[in-house]
């Protein structure tokens, strides 16, 4: 195994010091080059796991890989079979005490029903033969049927948020099932009469591949996410239009659902803020039993002549869940300063957009960690609603595509009298296009030890000499367009005021690269909060690196 000692660092402050961040390199992989990395997944002290899908002209195969810590070799590959007469799709693969388990759906057309099932690999490598039924639904469409997979923070327990509808005329219904990962039994089936569809579910990117519908031309909003702690209870979120709302002048009201173990129908609580903002995703940190944080970023656009008034900002709610009331709640609006380093100027600040990442409590504090980008939909000029379309999409194929920008990941602290002291940025230039589907990828690593906030990304070659000058633009960094010829980094933040502190090139990406998402093709592509490495004992994290088809993980040993 390659040790390679890391000294070289570039320092903003203008002082001198060495990173003690070390990565150590694993050998090279015998993988097929169409055998593409979807995503890492969980393990133990000593192994974790990965899935990967191997597309090669009319054939696909899935396998579920384990890896040992110490050496980064292949301990096993296992193929998951599925049978095409049966339209199934692979829904979720997640880690769960000591098994992989994989959600695949299958439907049967002639009964217009839908079956979602589940099969594990053991840590011995043993596939499970037989599918167990989690629940059927009765529907006479594909994308009026959406299944997400949520695992607890313990990971011992799942629910599975099963939204959907019997037909176009139809309204929406959600059952939430609770399932034991330690017995693989279902403990309980709960049903809310709301429509939880996931906006960026299978179906809707299906349609929008088939029939060359823009989906980002209409208004999102709905369902935005859910948390199940270790005590059973679940969490959801969702936005409403408020009734201030106009058809020019978009608002919503942000609302949390507490659906508790012992309780059958949810308890709704408005979480307000001083005006109805667009809230897009948010996450959730449970501080103690009683406790829950719920966490976002938040935009408004007040249309006026000249130049419209963009306001965004970062919000913090936490709740009391024995009494399912707000404890407490503030929010921070960006200013000048940092909408300057954000290159978020009145006429670009309305295209961006936000979403939150981590929530990440070191010491006394609390870090929120998200990322700045902009998305857009372009329409290929030979796309057709007619049966060239049609026959396209059935190929694979797709009559648009998507170009993001991402720019810049942006941490905010939240200090023990429960402000924000301070919003940050860490730059980052990333172009990346996507074919099919919107999906939006998560381009960086935040990891956090007791001493530091670390940022992990590809950055362009030439930003390196930017960053020294104490005075550079933001205008000037130049994006990464391309894996090869970028440089892997790391940036070292700091948890007292937020600035970055060190600038480490953690490796070239010459030949070997560190690629966020590796699978992009749409029928495949992984879940957008789906983390990029695996952590490890004593500061330790695992990524995963890849070179034109060959490709190998590292460790990255932080202080």
């Amino acid at each position: 195994m390659k040790l390679k000692m890391l000294t070289t660092c570039f320092l903003t402050l203008g002082s001198m010091a060495f990173a003690q961040v070390q990565i150590s390199d694993g050998p090279a992989l015998d993988n097929d080059k169409d055998n593409k990395m979807n995503r890492m997944l969980g393990g133990d002290e000593n192994s974790f796991y990965c899935y990967r899908v191997r597309s090669k002209g009319k054939g696909t195969s899935f396998y579920v890989e384990k890896y040992d810590k110490k050496t980064l070799k292949p301990i096993f590959s296992k193929e998951i079979s599925l049978d095409a007469d049966k339209q199934p799709k692979i829904e979720d693969v997640e880690y769960a005490q000591g098994n992989v388990f994989i959600f695949r759906r299958e439907y049967d057309k002639k009964a217009d029903k839908m079956t979602l099932f589940y099969q594990t690999v053991s840590s011995a490598g043993v596939v499970s033969t037989e599918l167990k039924e989690i629940t059927t639904v009765i529907s006479d469409h594909y994308e009026f049927i959406d299944f997400d997979i949520y695992p607890n923070d313990a990971q011992t327990k799942f629910v599975i948020k099963s939204a959907h509808k019997a037909n176009k005329k139809d309204t929406y219904k959600t059952d939430l099932i609770l399932m034991d990962a330690v017995s693989q039994k279902k403990i309980w089936t709960k049903t809310v009469n709301e429509n939880l569809h996931s906006s960026g579910s299978w179906g809707a990117g299906f349609a929008s591949a088939l029939f060359g519908f823009d989906f980002t031309k209409f208004d999102s909003y709905g369902y935005i996410g859910l948390h199940l702690d270790n005590n059973d209870n679940i969490f959801y979120c969702v936005t409403e239009l408020a009734k201030s709302s106009t058809e020019k002048d978009k608002k919503y009201k942000l609302k949390v659902y507490t659906l508790n173990a012992a309780d059958q129908a949810p308890k709704q609580l408005d979480l307000g803020f001083d005006d109805d903002y667009y809230v897009k995703d948010i996450e959730f940190r449970k501080s103690s039993d009683n406790e829950l944080v719920i966490g976002g970023f938040l935009k408004d656009v007040v249309e006026r002549r000249g130049v419209d008034l963009v306001k965004v900002g970062i919000f913090s709610f936490k709740i009391n869940t024995s009494n399912n009331t707000v404890a407490s709640k503030t929010v921070k609006f960006f200013d000048n300063k940092i909408l300057t380093a954000l290159e978020s100027n009145p006429r670009r600040s309305r295209y961006f957009k936000y979403k939150l990442d981590y929530i990440l409590p070191i010491g006394d504090a609390v870090y929120y960690v998200g990322e700045q980008y902009s998305e857009e939909y372009h329409q290929n000029s030979n796309s057709s609603y007619g049966m060239g379309g049609l026959a396209g999409a059935a190929m694979g194929m797709s009559n648009g595509y998507y170009t993001y920008e991402y720019m810049d990941v942006i941490v905010a602290k939240l200090n023990a009298k429960g402000e924000f002291e301070w919003i940050k940025n860490s730059p980052l230039r990333q172009n990346v296009t996507v074919n099919g589907n919107a999906h939006v990828f998560k381009q960086y690593i935040a990891y956090a030890t007791s001493k530091n906030l670390y940022i992990l990304n590809d950055d362009h070659p030439k930003n390196i000499e930017r960053y020294q000058k104490a005075d550079f633009e933001p205008k000037d960094l130049k994006s990464v367009t391309g894996i090869h010829g970028s440089n892997f980094v790391c940036n070292t933040v700091s948890l007292a005021n937020g600035e970055v502190t060190k600038r480490n090139v953690l490796m070239k990406n010459d030949d070997f690269c560190f690629a966020p998402i590796q699978e992009r093709n749409p029928q495949f592509m992984p879940p957008s909060d789906t983390e990029i490495f695996v952590p490890g004992a004593n500061n330790e994290i695992f990524i995963y690196t890849e070179d034109r088809g060959q490709d190998r993980f590292s460790k990255i040993k932080f202080d």
